[in-house]
């Protein structure tokens, strides 16, 4: 592997072969230059992994430099050096998105110097590999995020998502366990400015308090025991991506009021840290639990829920749009049947009846689940009751059912079957093919699919 290229910029030629010498003794190799002029000559011949610049400089200082690096090459983390009278512009200039910056003299924090060269080199190739996956991504069929559905509900919140993705806010997703709310993150991450940048999804029930806070804020060398090295947070590596935070309710209160002065400031500091960051990210929240009734018990910060609900979005359970779910078990039907090399044709009627009636107490998730196993223990063409784990009890609740509903459902079944072929489609159920048009203008079958 190539070592880093690192450019030190200074137009102290003391400072920088100090520096220089330094460097060798870390295995590092850095590219000395005394003007932040003759930088983006050579940034314009070939790109850097990093840039460590001083702030005073005549022509073009430091901050300047930066400014336009962060307009011509935003992955290239820069480290700022400071003499006395310029500490807040690099202040500034770190809120603004530049890495860190050192103090002159640098010799009594050499360990720190080091170990935030290393953080930002590793940042610089997380953010190379990011590149390249999408790179990849671009180069073979992509296939957007699916929210698969016809119904009002469903379509309710697509035109959600589609209203919201472009704008710089937070959204607060709710819905049961299993309906998809990471899903819509993704979709809304897919359609904003902010698509090519990273997403990072976290579980905030899957950490224990304190490992939760050190995921996300980082945390300093020596902060508690085990911390032997600084380690970034997620807070830092996401910056101008998106953040989203699943399960937000089961964040304890201590990490709810941090979180509030992050969503309120954009900074945040390290555990056992002193230094504020400044980190540009949206941020999207999501639960299963009913904020309000969670702030009445005491269990959640007011303050807080006003600040994520700027935008909810409310995802229905899939007991609620039962007409979405042929689409949805024919969509992963065929997803599992090419994955698992299954030649199977569909699911029987009495199959589809039967899914359509369960309640699914684990929504879409369980839903699929279902289907990649009865995929996999299917032996035959079709997909009857016997492949599905609730059998066929649940037909026997056909009485609950409007005739309408059951007519509709058939036809609707009918035509996809057919990929809308209608005098097959009549052929199947046993009509005539004007029957047929009757029937699908009177139930408004194609216009609903619109």
């Amino acid at each position: 592997m190539n070592k880093p290229k690192i450019l030190l910029i200074d137009d102290n030629e003391a400072f920088l072969e100090l520096l220089l010498s330094l460097s060798r003794t870390q295995g590092l190799d850095m590219v000395p230059l005394t003007s932040a002029k003759k930088t983006l000559d050579v940034l314009n011949k070939e790109p850097a992994d990093l840039i460590i610049s001083d702030v005073q400089m005549p022509e073009m200082t430091g901050t300047e430099l930066f400014s336009r690096v962060q307009d011509l090459y935003p992955d290239i983390p820069v480290i700022l050096i400071t003499a006395f009278g310029s500490t807040e512009e690099a202040i500034q200039a770190v809120k603004q998105g530049a890495f860190h910056y050192f103090e002159k003299p640098i010799n009594d924090k050499l360990d720190l110097f080091w170990t935030t060269v290393r953080e930002a080199l590793a940042k610089r190739e997380m953010l190379k590999e990011l590149a390249s996956l999408r790179r990849e991504r671009s180069l073979r069929i992509k296939m957007p995020v699916t929210i698969i559905g016809q119904s009002e509900e469903i379509k309710k919140v697509i035109r959600s998502i589609e209203e919201v993705a472009a704008l710089p806010v937070t959204v607060l997703i709710c819905g049961e366990t299993g309906t998809g709310k990471e899903l819509v993150a993704r979709a809304i991450h897919n359609l904003s400015d902010r698509r090519d940048k990273p997403f990072f999804a976290v579980n905030c029930n899957e950490f224990a308090a304190g490992v939760l806070e050190s995921e996300l804020f980082g945390h300093e060398k020596g902060a508690f025991t085990g911390a032997v090295d600084r380690k970034m947070g997620l807070f830092d590596v996401v910056h101008q991506g998106i953040l989203f935070l699943d399960e937000i309710a089961e964040a304890p209160p201590f990490f709810q009021s941090k979180l509030l002065r992050v969503v309120e400031t954009k900074t945040f500091m390290r555990v056992g840290g002193t230094s504020p960051i400044y980190s540009e990210f949206r941020l999207l929240v999501a639960t299963n639990r009913n904020l309000e009734e969670e702030i009445a018990s005491g269990r959640f910060r007011q303050d807080l829920f006003y600040r994520l609900s700027i935008y909810p979005i409310e995802i229905p359970p899939l007991r609620n749009r039962r007409e979405d779910i042929p689409l949805i078990a024919e969509f992963y039907l065929r997803r599992f049947s090419e994955a698992y090399r299954r030649p199977i044709a569909g699911i029987s009627a009495n199959a589809m009846l039967s899914l359509r009636q369960y309640d699914w107490p684990g929504n879409v998730r369980e839903l699929i689940n279902v289907i990649e196993r009865a995929v996999i223990t299917c032996q035959d063409d079709l997909i009857t009751t016997k492949h599905l784990p609730f059998g066929t009890r649940e037909c026997e609740k056909i009485s609950d059912l409007n005739l309408r509903d059951v007519e509709r459902f058939f036809i609707d079944l009918a035509l996809r079957r057919t990929q809308n072929n209608k005098s097959k489609a009549a052929e199947l159920l046993g009509i005539s093919r004007k029957t047929l048009a009757e029937k699908v203008k009177s139930y408004r079958i194609e216009e609903l699919r619109n």
